[in-house]
């Protein structure tokens, strides 16, 4: 028995001794995600979902001024200045006096945004990261490599880091040296499990780096790469796949609520959606009708197990496209990031951001980065910052673009030094500035 699986052990020893909390939620996990549309399994979903109105509106004062009912379309979609603005109608009265957990974000625009979990909830969430993971060949115990912004509030300390077999490796300032210096840990792990995780522009950085100079690493033991936090673009799952010979998995997820899809080894290309943990909804953008299969909609989630403060309906403000898999079970079959980044071409139609991808690909090796801006209905700006002095490809690109958003558009590239990340690291690469109406 190796470290790793020594690690592994204890894990569920101390869980155990702990009466098997998480490992009870991790079961019921796998049973309804091994066949979400059995009968039973409708029964697990049906049966959470009735506890959560119900507390919700017996102990909330935002949900009880509402009518219970058993039918979730009954309740009215929230969005995040809705929990805001009535913070502490959102607290469950059972919770009040407890010993709750704060999740807090910046959100993608900066903006501060925290809740409240309970015991259960932070249990329900741990046995989810698990569930998952293993889906992407990681088991508790293996190597673990965090690409974060990593500062002192949310950084482990060096005991907990080893204990957990974690390497929490810092991407503020991603340069070309501190990509050698990840690839030179890599090289040196002599571990024989090893997953990457971290935010999918730090990931793109390295994909361009390793293509950029030519570099193709297969012996390092990486079962597989999880970005999170962004949308991840077919250039970093592809190149980065190739380079460092493992796979590139894209995980749906925010920290006030958890994991509600996420790609995985049977599932390379398309979303799995934790039906097992939230009751998920794809939406129309103009009303709240659920879209059809192939539509794109709006991505809304009641959370079952959060009754410290019961979210139900909460519009996550990200977009997502309607499928099914073999079994007949709702899946994401891409997702395209906040309703607020949705773009359009100069008549109004929506273009996917994907679009906007590919029209980048071949200029990667002289950008370090670049952003798309509609700033409105027909003027689009394109923010370049170039790798030389000057850039040779500036009608080809201006024509590349208005053959997919129209002859009528105004594109200006306006060159700048940096494109800064916001406070959570992450980079905004598709921006939609227009005043809607």
């Amino acid at each position: 028995m190796n470290l790793s699986q020594t690690r592994n052990q204890i894990y569920w020893l101390l869980d155990s001794i702990k009466g098997s909390k998480i490992k009870e939620h991790y079961q019921e996990i796998e049973f309804c995600s091994s066949d979400p549309n059995s009968d039973e399994a409708k029964k697990i979903r049906e049966r959470n979902l009735k506890r959560l109105l119900k507390h919700a509106n017996k102990t909330t004062p935002y949900y009880s001024k509402l009518k219970y009912s058993k039918n979730i379309s009954d309740y009215p979609v929230i969005r995040k200045t809705v929990i805001q603005e009535n913070f502490e109608a959102f607290q469950s009265s059972n919770y009040l006096d407890k010993d709750n957990y704060k999740v807090s974000t910046s959100g993608s625009t900066g903006v501060p945004f925290f809740l409240f979990q309970n015991d259960k909830k932070r249990n329900r969430n741990h046995a989810d990261v698990i569930f998952f993971c293993n889906a992407c060949n990681y088991n508790i115990g293996d190597r673990l490599y965090e690409l974060e912004v990593w500062r002192e509030y949310n950084q482990k300390g060096k005991l907990k880091a080893m204990l957990q077999n974690v390497v929490q490796f810092d991407i503020s300032r991603l340069t070309d040296e501190r990509i050698e210096e990840l690839l030179g840990l890599l090289k040196n792990d002599s571990q024989p499990n090893k997953i990457l995780l971290g935010f999918v522009s730090a990931f793109e950085l390295i994909a361009k780096y390793l293509e950029n100079h030519d570099i193709y690493l297969q012996d390092l033991n990486i079962n597989s790469v999880i970005a999170n936090s962004e949308y991840l673009n077919p250039y970093t799952k592809e190149t980065l796949g190739k380079h460092l010979n493992t796979v590139v998995l894209s995980r749906y997820s925010s920290e006030e609520i958890g994991i509600i899809a996420h790609q995985t080894l049977n599932s390379p290309n398309n979303f799995v959606i934790n039906h097992a943990s939230y009751h998920v909804e794809l939406l129309n953008f103009n009303n709240n009708e659920p879209v059809k299969p192939g539509q794109f909609g709006r991505i809304v989630v009641t959370d079952l197990f959060n009754y410290a403060m019961p979210i139900i309906r909460y519009d996550t403000g990200d977009i997502a496209q309607l499928g099914f898999d073999d079994r007949g079970a709702m899946r994401f079959e891409q997702i395209e990031g906040r309703k607020m980044d949705v773009i359009y071409d100069s008549k109004g139609n929506l273009v996917s951001s994907f679009v906007v991808y590919t029209k980048f690909y071949k200029y990667y090796k002289l950008l370090k980065q670049y952003q798309f801006i509609q700033q409105s209905e027909k003027e689009y700006e394109v923010k370049l910052n170039i790798q030389g002095d000057q850039f040779d490809f500036e009608e080809e690109l201006i024509a590349d673009i208005k053959s997919d958003f129209g002859n009528d558009a105004n594109v200006i590239i306006t060159y700048v030094d940096e494109i800064p990340a916001l406070a959570s690291g992450k980079r905004r690469k598709v921006v939609n500035n227009m005043d809607e109406g």
